[in-house]
């Protein structure tokens, strides 16, 4: 018997092997049932190497890579925002990477993400851009900017889709209750805005849960979910 087919996006700084390692209890458990496919973000990101130093400071800088993206964020700045405000780009970029990868090795039954992976996930489900039967993220944030682009990409597409489909497709998301990166109000708020959904909050940081009873869950919400579609 086939099992279900999941695409399952990282989070920000991670790649699709690290992400896949990192979880690797919960992967375990969860492939007994699903079958995942771990992608990896289409944005390298680099930074200065920690061995530069200041002598060595110039356009040649050494960088490292640490890891890799699916979005952006830059500060507004002066009139057009205020502090610890963010305008995010490379949006529709995202949309387009993952849908394409999605349209030519698909179909796939559900999406699962971690952090902006999760944003992604809710957001391309929601939109209906990659038509799924279940969404699962965990320590992801509302990003209302990643909604709009998933819309706009569906709309310049040309196939326009049913937003009501989008909104029903049952999903699960979690979120830490000592997450100091992304708060559980974010998550509530993706929970809401997402159509659909469960918040469940653990008692850790900003993390993918790998203790078994957390896993359980995720593993009957994706079999009750992909069952009765």
């Amino acid at each position: 018997m086939t099992k279900p087919r999941i695409l399952c996006l990282h989070g920000k700084a991670q790649t699709a092997e690290s992400f896949s390692k990192k979880i690797g209890g919960a992967r375990r458990k969860l492939e007994r049932a699903f079958d995942l496919t771990f992608l990896d973000g289409p944005i390298n990101l680099e930074e200065v190497s920690p061995a530069a130093t200041s002598d060595s400071a110039s356009d040649a800088m050494p960088l490292m890579n640490t890891g890799k993206g699916w979005f952006l964020r830059e500060p507004l700045e002066g009139k057009q925002g205020k502090q610890g405000e963010y305008r995010y780009i490379k949006l529709a970029e995202a949309m387009e990477y993952v849908t394409d990868y999605a349209s030519i090795n698909g179909p796939y039954d559900g999406l699962m993400g971690f952090s902006q992976g999760g944003t992604l996930a809710a957001a391309l489900a929601t939109s209906g851009a990659i038509p799924v039967r279940a969404v699962l993220t965990a320590g992801a944030p509302h990003i209302e900017e990643a909604f709009v682009a998933a819309s706009e990409w569906v709309a310049t597409s040309g196939d326009i889709k049913d937003m009501d489909i989008g909104l029903a497709i049952p999903k699960l998301h979690l979120a830490g209750e000592t997450d100091a990166i992304i708060s559980v109000d974010s998550t509530d708020e993706l929970c809401q805005r997402a159509g659909n959904g469960e918040l469940i909050v653990h008692d850790k940081g900003h993390l993918f849960p790998t203790k078994a009873a957390y896993v359980d869950q995720m593993v009957q919400f994706l079999k009750k979910s992909l069952e009765e579609q």
